[in-house]
């Protein structure tokens, strides 16, 4: 058959998938319908990237000449004027060739040719095998290890399958005559307890010509206060053409330092100080007759951060973590990477989530293993928004080779990314991966390949670039789950498993449990990903859908978006645990299918959020207990699918993410049944005591207005969490003449109106199937702009009982986005306002009431 070359444009950054669907080659968006079958063939090509360019003298005349591509995906030759100059294999790595001699005046050509991935895989896979004489397994059906590529790209529970190619970060020349800053790294510390005072330790890292002697001149200020002016330092390079120099800085006293918190901590303030290094450099064996200046700016915090682990009894160790001198709750969630074509990702979308996580209370958000080191634009936002990362190194979920080659590329690797990001305040700890430990001790515990392959690559080589590089000294887990500190002790090599709930994080997946139960929930130190599935909005899966796709029992074309196995089964028959499930039909039932599955989510991830949120206890038989950190799975979804997410593809919050906003409060009361017994526990996040009004009430669900009140008033702890009533709930129910449980429900509120602090809460007394639900009549009262030119809407509804679990949206095709501050809410006492924040100031009140959509359970037939 007849090979056919297809010649297109191509954008930088890009990939080849949305260069041929600009060029209209892909006739469809990638996430349509089955084309992530139909578009396989593009990975399965070599595509290669061609362009011609002008080099001028001012180009050629300078001393160094390099090109400085900052991301190719991944393996490559890269020719210029049909030289090759170099090689890549490292989606990860920022590759420098010297060029100076291959370029001429006037018009160059570069090409760089890329190799199908799934091509080089089953070469490097094979090669392995024979020289090394053992294989390395995989979870996907391209073994992701043997390429150092998002290894997401390959596929997942959560998204599609699609190994792309393309130059996917900035490349051009760089070019000098003395030498360049690349990189600076920095250190705040504090040089009294009080944190008024500060140091800076700092490296500069410059580049030059290998071996060589210069002179620098460096200017170093804070924002627009100098530091230090014109220090003389003499810069030698080594053999690779690389020198630092260190700088110990103290602040004077009169540039006042405000420190850096993560959101919702102590006095919550996110400031940040314009760090700039500027070098005069002079070249020794030039009579210093030529001098450039080369500078750097860096956005930093001034913060400390620790990772506390000390013994608990009988057995165990804490796991949390102290900011400036403060113990925290990390309360957050899990990245992903946006999209499979990474080019496409926006500066705008990358915020709407990064805001999102703020909106819902959150401090805390793990950067998965499994995707990329994610831009400067997203680690500058957390650093802005007080968004505290745990980051992964960029390994997931199975063992990886640890042959000499691909630790020099890993290394590299590694070396680079932590000079490019440690200097984020956000950052909190590094991670070696995602989940290879646990792996390797339930399915590879006997092969001793992996085991030293993992202790190689994650202590011997990983951790020890961590250790010597990272100047702010922050923890070090070898693999997430793992058992920190004991670990360590362990040698990395013990049978204990790296899930053990007394040590470390733990991560919790349960699928078959009744997940509104708290009783099923591990008592974990810091529970690091935990969750459950839903159905994104029938709004977006529209856009992957055709409309006669949407039926319930699902049709093939939705059933086959399932990527996890069990997920279809688990979302079914967890919400028909609880809910009456929809009749046979068409695009309404299955819609109420998509309502019930975010549901169901919402109040299994609350339940089990409120438990970690409350459980700081430490069983003194166990040594379970005190938890301290929980980071659901996960924030964001890459297509139109059902997955763990708390915002779909397009940036819509799924129901679980307003709930998200309310059990990560600073301020919650959490109520649950313990042996019949009723208890409320009252969690107070706050750095000083707090005075509350405390009420719970008895509803009926065939009225809207409490049949019996109980009042009270409290006094919490600073940071603490505490049981503050319990009573058999028998007995509260026969006070309130409730003569059944599924006739009633209870609802709780604590508040102090002069510091503006409230949570409320709600307890079912059964499942709502058997609980005696009256169709509530909910009506749209009223639609009010909350100011002129403003996006947001006060939206007034009203209803005649008790109305559960109640979901607003908008008609498609309405055109209206945004976001609802509450959704999935009960309304009691006859009326409730939910905020609607528009993403346009173009719409209007009456836009908002013809469009809307009020759901409750009752309306699901």
């Amino acid at each position: 058959m007849a090979m056919i070359a297809i010649k297109l444009k191509a954008k930088v950054p890009g990939s080849i998938h949305s260069d041929l669907r600009r060029e209209g080659i892909l006739k469809q968006d990638i996430y349509v319908q089955y084309n992530d079958i139909d578009y396989q063939w593009v990975s399965l090509d070599n595509w290669t990237f061609v362009k011609t360019f002008t080099v001028d003298s001012n180009i050629l005349n300078k001393k160094t000449v390099n090109l400085l591509a900052k991301g190719i995906d991944t393996i490559s030759n890269v020719f210029i004027n049909d030289k090759l100059i170099g090689k890549t294999n490292n989606q990860f790595v920022r590759y420098k060739f010297n060029v100076k001699q291959v370029l001429k005046l006037g018009q160059n050509t570069i090409r760089i040719a890329i190799q199908s991935a799934p091509a080089y895989i089953r070469q490097q896979y094979n090669d392995f095998k024979q020289k090394y004489n053992y294989t390395i397994p995989s979870i996907t059906a391209n073994n992701y290890a043997f390429i150092r590529k998002m290894a997401a790209s390959f596929g997942w529970d959560w998204g599609p399958s699609f190994p792309t190619q393309g130059i996917w970060k900035d490349i051009g020349l760089e070019v000098y005559d003395t030498a360049i800053v690349r990189d600076i790294v920095v250190d705040t510390k504090p040089v009294n307890k009080s944190m008024t005072r500060w140091s800076l330790n700092l490296i500069v890292f410059l580049e030059s010509i290998a071996d060589h002697e210069l002179m620098g001149l460096f200017d170093i200020s804070l924002d627009e206060n100098v530091l230090i002016t014109k220090q003389r330092h003499i810069l030698k390079t080594n053999s690779m053409g690389e020198c630092s120099v260190k700088f110990d800085i103290e602040i004077p006293d009169n540039i006042p330092i405000t420190v850096w918190y993560p959101n919702g901590v102590a006095n919550d303030t996110q400031k940040l100080y314009k760090l700039t290094v500027n070098v005069s450099v002079v070249d020794n064996n030039d009579n210093y007759n030529t001098e450039e200046v080369s500078a750097q700016t860096k956005k930093i915090g001034f913060r400390t951060i620790r990772l506390v682990q000390q013994p608990i009894r009988p057995k165990g160790l804490t796991f949390y973590f102290e900011v400036n001198g403060l113990p925290f709750y990390a309360k957050g969630t899990n990245w992903i990477p946006a999209h499979n074509l990474l080019d496409t990702v926006t500066d705008d979308y990358i915020r709407h989530l990064l805001v999102s996580t703020k909106e819902a209370n959150m401090n805390m958000m793990r950067v998965w293993g499994g995707g990329v080191y994610e831009t400067d634009y997203f680690y500058e936002l957390a650093d802005e928004l007080g968004i505290m990362i745990w980051q992964d190194m960029m390994f997931a979920c199975a063992p990886y080779p640890a042959n000499q080659e691909y630790l020099e590329t890993v290394d590299l690797e590694v070396r680079q990314q932590l000079r490019r990001l440690e200097n984020h305040p956000s950052i909190a700890i590094w991670s070696g991966n995602n989940e290879i430990q646990y792996v390797e001790e339930i399915i590879y515990r006997n092969n001793s390949h992996f085991i030293d392959d993992y202790y190689n690559m994650f202590i011997k080589h990983i951790k020890t670039i961590v250790d010597n590089e990272d100047l702010m000294v922050r923890p070090f887990v070898s693999s997430s789950p793992s058992n920190g500190l004991q670990s360590v002790k362990d040698n990395y090599t013990s049978s204990r498993s790296a899930n053990d709930y007394r040590y470390g994080d733990v991560h919790y997946y349960n699928y078959n449990s009744p997940l509104w139960n708290w009783t099923v929930f591990p008592s974990g130190k810091f529970v690091s990903e935990y969750g459950f599935q839903s159905y994104p909005s029938l709004e977006t899966l529209s856009q992957a859908f055709l409309d006669n796709d949407f039926t319930y029992p699902l049709s093939k074309a939705v059933q086959r978006r399932q990527q996890n196995l069990l997920g279809y089964q688990s979302i079914e028959t967890m919400s028909a645990r609880y809910f009456k499930m929809p009749s046979n039909g068409l695009v309404d039932r299955f819609n109420d299918f998509v309502y019930l599955s975010q549901i169901t989510q919402a109040m299994a991830i609350k339940s089990e959020t409120e438990f970690y949120r409350r459980n700081r206890d430490i069983d003194d038989q166990t040594g379970n207990g005190y938890t301290m950190g929980a980071l659901y799975w996960q924030l964001n979804d890459i297509w139109q699918a059902p997955t763990w997410a708390s915002i779909e593809s397009n940036g819509k919050w799924k129901v679980l993410h307003s709930y998200a906003k309310q059990f990560f409060n600073n301020l919650l009361v959490v109520p649950y049944e313990d042996n019949n017994q009723l208890k409320v526990s009252v969690v107070n996040d706050y750095y000083s005591k707090i005075d509350y009004n405390f009420s719970i009430k008895v509803y009926k669900w065939s009225q809207n207005k409490p049949i019996y009140e109980l009042k009270d008033f409290y006094k919490s702890d600073s940071f603490s969490a505490k049981v503050v009533y319990s009573k058999p709930i028998v007995d509260l129910l026969t006070e309130s003449k409730c003569l059944n449980r599924n006739e009633c429900l209870l609802s709780f509120e604590v508040n102090n109106f002069e510091h503006k602090l409230q949570s409320n809460n709600f307890m079912l007394l059964t499942e709502p199937k058997n609980s005696k639900l009256i169709k509530p009549n909910i009506k749209v009262l009223d639609v009010k702009k909350g100011g002129i030119n403003d996006k947001t809407f006060i939206i007034s509804l009203s209803s005649e009982t008790i109305a559960p679990f109640v979901l607003l949206d908008f008609r498609p095709n309405s055109e209206i986005s945004g976001q609802f501050m509450e959704n999935g809410f009960f309304i009691f006492d006859g009326q409730k306002s939910i905020i609607f924040k528009s993403n346009s100031q173009l719409i209007s009140e009456q836009q908002i009431k013809d469009k809307l959509i009020v759901k409750t359970v009752t309306d699901v037939i």
